[in-house]
């Protein structure tokens, strides 16, 4: 199943995986552990990981449940796939 981005709020030093995983009631099989939890803006506290898209009505209602559904900075994010612009292997200025 394809990973989404879940951008959330929380005070005080970079939550552990462990915790992310209890504030929003998420099976370790949901997110992706091998990315992390990372610090998207230190100032405001958000923080970022990456979960199943199976998880999104259970992220939902979590947020809708501690008010946090109307936070713009807060919630479920597309995630997708970056590639090469070009498909060029050489660089084509030094041939003639």
């Amino acid at each position: 199943m394809s990973k989404i981005m879940f951008q959330f709020r929380h005070k005080g030093e970079i939550p552990s995986m462990k915790q992310v995983l209890a504030m929003f009631e998420l099976y370790e099989d949901e997110i992706d552990t091998e990315y992390g939890v990372v610090q998207t803006d230190s100032i405001e506290g958000l923080y970022l990981v990456l979960v199943d898209e199976s998880a999104q009505v259970k992220i939902e209602k979590k947020l809708k449940d501690i008010n946090a559904k109307t936070d713009p900075m807060v919630g479920l994010f597309s995630n997708p796939r970056i590639e090469p612009y070009s498909t060029r292997t050489s660089d084509t200025k030094n041939e003639k």
